[in-house]
């Protein structure tokens, strides 16, 4: 899918030093960085699913009380004056395909030097659903603080980082397997997919659990979700088919980067023993290279 917003630095950079932020200065996102992120909300209409999603920066126009506002499954927020929040149309990869486009302005916005802090378990719904004006219809999954930083950061932020940095990935031979050879993927024999998968695997995720499970040949990309007891559902919201989304937009950023033309599509997975740990994993879409000469990305369909 082609990626319909700029990014003034490397993607691949944004993807390697965002970091989630719990406390802002206190002041209403403005100027530049407000105007591009509208603009860029206005660009992403279509998820890789064909699902129509929305999105608006929201204004908290009183004074944090200074105490912090809960507002997310991951933690008091302090300061946040500015929001952003985004509906999806109710559809059977609607969380998939708001998390594909959520993401991709969150990094938009660590682009534009702006911090951001996914939230998609417990926030005020019903308060920030009269701000965008959902329909009926839509789903509201996930909201973001936009916004400067304080220079402060709590031993709770600090601990939260710690927990999801590279080094607590889960290693290449747990999330992806080489069809070709019935072993573990390594980046080594990867080859053009090697910063792809690289990027989907630096992807944040709900309590960073990392669902994702990639199945290769060497030209196909077959993405599964492993899920974990516990996060199916909260406040009826598939939070690790939202992780899902987003890395399906890290892998997008990088094969567009690489030149590597290919598109989403639901296909019949390859029937052969998977691991052992992913016998219950579910398919969800794959990444399909195209021959050379062929048209570019599309959504993703049979």
């Amino acid at each position: 899918m082609k990626i319909p917003i700029p990014y003034n630095h490397s993607p691949l950079e944004l993807i390697r030093t965002r970091t989630s932020v719990r406390r802002f200065n206190g002041e209403i996102l403005a100027g530049e960085p407000r105007r591009e992120l509208e603009h860029c909300c206005e660009a992403l209409k279509l998820g890789p699913f064909g699902g129509a999603c929305r999105f608006r920066l929201v204004d908290k126009r009183s004074q944090d009380s200074g105490h912090g506002e809960r507002v997310g499954a991951y933690g008091t927020i302090w300061g946040a004056r500015t929001y952003l929040a985004g509906a999806a149309k109710e559809s059977d990869h609607a969380l998939e395909d708001f998390g594909y486009l959520f993401e991709l302005l969150l990094l938009k916005a660590t682009d534009l030097d702006v911090s951001s802090c996914w939230l998609g378990g417990i926030f005020s719904r019903g308060r920030f659903a009269r701000a965008i004006g959902l329909q009926e219809g839509e789903i509201l999954p996930a909201v973001s603080p936009i916004g400067v930083p304080t220079r402060y950061r709590s031993i709770y932020d600090r601990v939260v980082r710690w927990g999801a940095g590279s080094k607590h990935r889960k290693p290449w031979a747990e999330l992806y397997f080489d069809a070709r050879t019935g072993t573990p993927l390594s980046p080594d024999r990867a080859g053009p997919f090697a910063t792809p998968l690289e990027m989907v695997r630096l992807a944040p995720s709900a309590s960073n659990r990392q669902p994702w499970r990639c199945l290769t040949d060497g030209e196909t990309i077959h993405f599964y979700l492993q899920r974990f007891p516990g996060y199916r559902s909260i406040n009826a919201t598939d939070l690790q088919r939202i992780d899902m989304g987003i890395a399906m937009s890290h892998f997008d950023l990088a094969v567009e980067i690489a030149e590597i033309e290919g598109q989403w599509r639901v296909v019949d997975p390859p029937s052969i023993q998977r691991p052992d740990a992913w016998q219950k994993a579910e398919y969800l879409v794959s990444w399909v290279r195209k021959p050379r000469g062929t048209a570019g990305r599309g959504t993703a369909g049979r």
